[in-house]
Parts: C-alpha cells; structure tokens; sequence
C-alpha cells in the first residue's frame, strides 16, 4: 500500500493560474483548441504528490467551488544498470489521465499512455464522461 498524497492548495490571484514549483499550472494543455471555450476555467488549484512513486493529481475548481479540471499522472520506473555495479532508476511507462468539465456538465477526458519512453512512442484517446474520473 502507498503513502498517502501530500496536499497543497494554490489560490490563483489576478485572473492568473497560480505557480506550482515556479512552474505555471498549464490547465489547458492537451485541450483541443475548439473545444476550450466549452470548458469551465478553474480559478485555483489543490496539488497532491504521492511520497514513495513518482505521482501527482491536480484538481482545479471553478468560481462555483465545483471541480472543474483534473489530472493524474503517473511514472513507472525500473533499476538498471550498464557494469551489474552502478543501478540507476529510469521511466519505462507513463500514464496521464486529464479531464475538464464542459459548460453541459459532462466531462471531457485525455487519456495518454507512454508505453515506450526510449522511442517516445505514446497514444493519446479522448472520451466524454457523465462523472469526473476518480
């Protein structure tokens, strides 16, 4: 069993989406460009990073307190080694799941996975569901 999330929450100031690390919160990307006006913009954001594997969930929550994006990320690594002396720990699969609820109430889901790190190779499917992904 795994430790559980750590929790953070960021306020967005200004009309701004709130820095995480120094990095902006890009809410907005994977979303298909005709789609991102049918979509309700968070105004903050709660971060939980697992401890033990490489991990995290954002959620953002709109004007109405309701969520309104969410995004699951996950690394699986494995030890390595060139000489059976020195290990090393690498990404061998990846998964995101990002989601966005629409003006309508459904959601719109991304669901990317990165079987191959070393190619790159990655696919990517879009589904509409009644419910956020949990």
């Amino acid at each position: 069993m795994h430790a559980p999330f750590s929790a953070t929450t960021l306020n967005a100031s200004a009309g701004r989406c709130p820095v995480r690390a120094a990095a902006p919160i890009v809410w907005w990307q994977g979303l298909p460009s005709p789609v991102r006006a049918l979509v309700v913009a968070p105004t903050h954001f709660e971060v939980r990073q697992e401890y033990e594997i490489a991990a995290d969930r954002t959620q953002g929550y709109g004007e109405d307190h309701q969520p309104c994006f969410c995004a699951f990320r996950y690394v699986l690594t494995q030890l390595r080694s060139d000489d059976d002396e020195v290990f090393y720990e690498t990404p061998v699969y990846a998964e995101t799941v990002t989601s966005w609820r629409l003006l309508d109430d459904r959601w719109l889901v991304s669901h990317t996975t990165i079987g191959n790190l070393d190619r790159g190779e990655f696919q990517t499917r879009l589904s509409l569901s009644d419910s956020m992904p949990r």
